[in-house]
C-alpha cells in the first residue's frame, strides 16, 4: 500500500521523467490510432519556392501580398488567416524608396505616372484587408524581459468577446489563461483594416513536442484568439465564444453550438491527421497566375504560410519532427468542424487515480497471499489488459487514460513484495484504506474585487440604475410553443441581450422567466451607469428588432418535423416557417430608474446571493410593467435623466442631454407624495427619424396645453400626434392615451376652472 500510496502521489505531482514517459505513450496511442475523416474545408496556400523563383525573393511587397489576398477572396473563400507576422512598413513601397534615397544619397526621383494609391504598398494591403474575411497572425512573448517583451509599436489587435458560464467558484478570464508579457503585432494601418487577428504561437510540452494549442491567451487582462480560432469565427460569423469555467480551470469553449472540449489552461489537444501534407497545399505562384481559382478554394478556408528553404516554420508533433506549422492551424479547424476531439474529461484524472489504487490493492493482495511465480503469468496479463484498454479508449472514443501509473503501480509491487518475500522479511501488515470525505462548498457569487475574499452577509447603498426587462404578453408564447421551443427561443433572447448587458458593464442580478433583472454601478463603481442604462436599453430594442427580422425569416426544410405540434391555424402559424407570427412581433418593455439602492450579499450565511434592494428597485420595475398603459417600450425616469454625465468631449452634462426621450406622464404613485416624471427613451442623441422628430414637436405641444388645461387645443394636437406615433399595431399609444384623458379631464376638470394645475396624475391604486 505505501508503494500505491507514492505512485498516487507522483501520479498528483507528475514529475517531469514520468510525465516524458507519459508523453510518448499518448504519441504512440496516437500514432496506432485512426486519423479519422477530413473536412478538406481548411486548405494551405503555400509560398514556396516555385513562387519565390517566379516573382522574387521573401518579404514580397505588400502589394503583391495583397494581390494575392484578393484572388484568394475572388475565388470564394470563407476566410483567410495569415501565418505570417507583418510587423515592418513594406521598404519596397515607391514612397520608401523615395525617401530613402533622399535620405541616404541625396537623390529626388519622382514616380511619374504611379498612381498616388500605389505609393505606400502597406495601404494597398490595408484596403485590400478591410474588404474580405482575413484574420493577420501575431505573435505572443512569455519572457518576462521588458526590454525583450516590450511592445515596440502600437498594437491595435482586437480581443475576443467571451462569456464566461462558472460551475461553483471560478476566477476570472486572464487568471486561468495562459497569460503574455509581450506581443509583436501587425502593422497599425493593417491591423485597422483587419483587427480580428489571432495568435500563431504553438506552446510545446517540455520535450519541445506540441500536442496541445491555446485557444484564448490573456495579456494585459483580455483575452486573444488563437490565429484558428479567430479565421474559423470569420468564416462562420461568429462574435463571441463562451468559456465554461470551474475552480479548477477551463472545462470548454463553445463556438457556436460546437463545445469544444480544454484543459484547464484553454488548450485543446490536437488530434493530428498524419505526418504532414494532409490538407490541399496550392503554390501562391499558381493563384497569382489565375491557374488555382475558384474549384480549389470556394467555401474553404485558407491559410498562408511558407514551405520555402529557409523560411520553413516547422513543429514537433507525435507524428513527425518537421511538421508544417501552418497545417497545425489547419488541423485545430478541421478538429473543431468535424467535432474530432481528444478527450479528456473530468473524471478521467479520478478514473486513472482509481485504476491505480486498484492495481497495488489487487497485487499486494494477490502477492501476500500466493506464491510469486504463480502470479507472474495474471499480473502479465493485467498490465496488458490496462495497457491495451487505454489503447482501446483512445482509439474508439478518443479519450486518453494514461496506463503508465497504473503499470508503475504493478511493476513496483510485484519488484517490492518478490524481494520481501524473497528475503523473507516479509510480515503481517495491515494496509488502513482511505477514507474519502465530500464536502459541499456554499454558492460564491463571482467575486469582482482583487482582494478575493469570501463574501459576507450585508450591503451598502449606492446611487446606481435598475433594469427591468419583460417580454411582452409572453404567456402567449407560452401558449403556442412547446417547450423545448420555449427554450430554443428564450435561449437565443438572452443571450443576445445578456451581451448587450455585459458589454456595457451591467451587472445581471437574475432571470426570472424571460424577465432579466440587472443593475449598473454595482458591484464595480460606474460613474455613467444611469447613461449606460439608458444606452443598453436603446441597443436591447434595435436587438430585438433584429431578432424579429431574423425569426420571421427562418423558414423550415419541408422533411423536416412539424414545429406546429398544438395545430395552430396558418394565420398565426404558417407550415414552412419556424416560428408563429407572434414571435415575429415580439416586444420588450424595459423599466429604467436610478436612486440610492441597496446592494450587497443577501441570504443565509450557507447561500447568498449578490443582489440589490429598495425604493428606486420597486419603481424601475414598476416602470416596466406600467409601460404598456401608455404604448411604450422604454420607461425612464427623470431621476435617470437628471444624473451628472459627460459628452463625447468631456463636457459636464445630464444624462437627458445625450439622449432623445420625450415626457409621457407626471404620475404620483400610492404611497408616495414625490410625483415622478415618465420619459419614453426612443434613441441616443440625434438617433431620431424625421418621423419622429415631427412625433416629439406635436406631442410635446399637445403636453404644453395639457398642463395648462387648454383641452380642446390639447386633443386636436394629440389627434395629429397619433398620425405620426412610432407604433402602428400596438392596442394604444401615449398621444391616444392623452386624448382620451384630455376628452375625460374636459368633462370632469382635474382643479376647478381658474385654478393652476400641475399636470401631476395621481394613482388611486398600485
Amino acid at each position: 500500500m505505501v508503494v500505491t500510496v507514492i505512485i498516487a502521489a507522483l501520479y498528483v505531482f507528475r514529475p517531469p521523467i514520468l510525465q516524458f514517459v507519459d508523453y510518448k505513450i499518448y504519441d504512440e496511442f496516437m500514432r496506432q490510432s485512426p486519423v479519422g475523416t477530413k473536412t478538406n474545408i481548411p486548405v494551405i496556400v503555400d509560398i514556396d519556392d516555385e513562387s519565390l523563383n517566379e516573382f522574387g525573393q521573401w518579404p514580397w511587397p505588400r502589394y503583391r501580398m495583397a494581390l494575392l489576398l484578393a484572388k484568394i477572396t475572388q475565388a470564394g473563400a470563407l476566410s483567410t488567416g495569415l501565418d505570417i507576422l507583418l510587423a515592418e512598413p513594406d521598404r519596397t513601397s515607391p514612397h520608401a524608396i523615395k525617401e530613402s534615397l533622399r535620405k541616404e544619397l541625396g537623390v529626388t526621383i519622382d514616380f511619374k505616372g504611379l498612381p498616388k494609391g500605389l505609393m505606400d504598398n502597406d495601404q494597398v494591403l490595408a484596403d485590400v484587408l478591410s474588404q474580405g474575411k482575413y484574420v493577420l497572425g501575431f505573435y505572443f512573448d512569455f519572457m518576462d524581459d521588458e526590454e525583450v517583451s516590450a511592445v515596440k509599436t502600437e498594437c491595435l489587435v482586437a480581443p475576443i468577446s467571451i462569456a464566461q458560464i462558472k460551475t461553483g467558484v471560478s476566477q476570472p478570464l486572464d487568471k486561468l489563461t495562459l497569460d503574455a508579457q509581450g506581443a509583436i503585432c501587425p502593422l497599425p494601418e493593417l491591423t485597422r483594416a483587419a483587427p480580428r487577428c489571432g495568435f500563431y504561437n504553438s506552446i510545446t510540452d517540455f520535450d519541445g513536442v506540441v500536442r496541445r494549442v491555446p485557444l484564448v491567451i490573456s495579456w494585459q487582462g483580455k483575452q486573444y484568439p488563437s490565429l484558428a480560432l479567430a479565421t474559423l469565427m470569420r468564416a462562420t460569423g461568429k462574435k463571441n465564444i463562451i468559456a465554461k469555467t470551474s475552480m479548477h480551470g477551463f472545462e470548454s469553449i463553445r463556438l457556436g453550438k460546437t463545445v469544444i472540449p480544454v484543459d484547464a489552461k484553454g488548450q485543446m489537444a490536437v488530434r493530428y491527421r498524419g505526418k504532414g501534407m494532409q490538407f490541399p497545399y496550392y503554390s501562391a505562384r499558381d493563384i497569382l497566375s489565375g491557374k488555382v481559382g475558384a474549384k480549389e478554394l470556394k467555401n474553404k478556408i485558407v491559410f498562408m504560410g511558407t514551405s520555402a528553404a529557409g523560411l520553413r516554420d516547422l513543429r514537433v508533433t507525435p507524428f513527425a519532427s518537421d511538421y508544417p506549422g501552418v497545417e497545425v492551424h489547419a488541423t485545430i479547424i478541421d478538429n473543431i468542424l468535424t467535432k474530432d476531439f481528444i478527450l479528456r474529461p473530468d473524471w478521467v484524472p479520478g478514473l486513472e487515480l482509481l485504476i491505480v489504487i486498484i492495481a497495488g490493492i489487487l497485487t499486494t493482495i494477490l502477492l501476500t497471499w500466493t506464491r510469486t511465480l504463480l502470479m507472474v503469468v495474471p499480473i502479465a496479463g493485467l498490465g496488458g489488459a490496462i495497457f491495451f484498454g487505454s489503447l482501446f479508449i483512445f482509439r474508439e472514443h478518443h479519450t486518453y487514460l494514461t496506463p503508465m501509473y497504473a503499470l508503475i503501480t504493478l511493476g513496483i509491487n510485484f519488484t517490492m513484495l518478490t524481494l520481501i518475500k524473497f528475503w523473507k522479511e516479509e510480515g503481517q501488515k495491515k494496509f488502513l484504506q482511505a477514507t474519502f470525505s465530500s464536502y459541499l462548498a456554499p454558492e460564491l457569487i463571482d467575486e469582482m474585487f482583487s482582494n478575493r475574499e469570501m463574501p459576507e452577509l450585508g450591503g451598502e447603498a449606492r446611487i446606481i440604475t435598475a433594469y427591468f426587462t419583460d417580454i411582452q404578453s409572453f404567456s402567449t408564447f407560452s401558449e403556442k410553443l412547446t417547450a423545448t421551443q420555449l427554450v430554443e427561443l428564450l435561449n437565443e433572447y438572452l443571450s443576445v441581450m445578456t451581451d448587450i448587458l455585459i458589454d456595457n458593464k451591467g451587472t445581471l442580478d437574475k432571470y426570472e422567466g424571460d424577465a432579466i433583472i440587472a443593475f449598473f454601478g454595482a458591484p464595480m463603481d460606474v460613474p455613467d451607469n444611469a447613461l449606460r442604462g439608458c444606452r443598453v436599453a436603446v441597443a436591447m430594442q434595435n436587438a430585438n428588432n433584429m431578432l424579429r427580422d431574423k425569426w420571421a425569416k427562418e423558414k423550415v426544410l419541408p422533411s423536416a418535423p412539424n414545429r406546429n405540434t398544438k395545430g395552430f391555424p396558418e394565420e398565426q402559424w404558417a407550415p414552412d416557417e419556424k416560428w408563429p407570427k407572434v414571435v415575429h412581433n415580439m416586444r420588450t418593455r424595459i423599466g429604467v430608474n436610478t436612486g440610492e439602492i441597496v446592494v450587497g450579499n443577501m441570504g443565509s450565511a450557507m447561500r447568498m446571493n449578490y443582489t440589490m434592494m429598495g425604493d428606486a428597485v420597486n419603481l424601475a420595475a414598476r416602470l416596466e410593467e406600467g409601460a404598456k398603459q401608455f404604448g411604450i417600450f422604454n420607461a425612464v425616469s427623470h431621476f435617470t435623466l437628471e444624473m451628472d454625465a459627460e459628452d463625447e468631449n468631456g463636457k459636464p452634462c445630464k444624462v437627458m442631454d445625450l439622449v432623445e426621450a420625450r415626457l409621457i406622464d407626471n404620475i404620483q404613485v400610492v404611497g408616495k407624495n414625490e410625483a415622478v416624471r415618465i420619459y419614453e427613451l426612443v434613441a441616443m442623441k440625434g438617433g431620431l427619424t424625421d418621423e419622429e422628430k415631427i412625433l416629439f414637436e406635436l406631442f410635446n405641444k399637445a403636453r404644453k396645453h395639457y398642463v395648462n388645461t387648454e383641452w380642446d387645443k390639447a386633443i386636436e394636437l394629440y389627434k395629429e400626434a397619433e398620425k405620426h406615433e412610432r407604433f402602428t399595431d400596438i392596442k394604444v399609444t401615449p398621444s391616444e392615451v392623452f386624448r382620451l384623458r384630455a376628452e375625460e379631464h374636459k368633462k370632469n376638470p382635474p382643479v376647478p376652472v381658474g385654478e393652476d394645475w400641475d399636470g401631476v396624475y395621481r394613482m388611486t391604486k398600485k
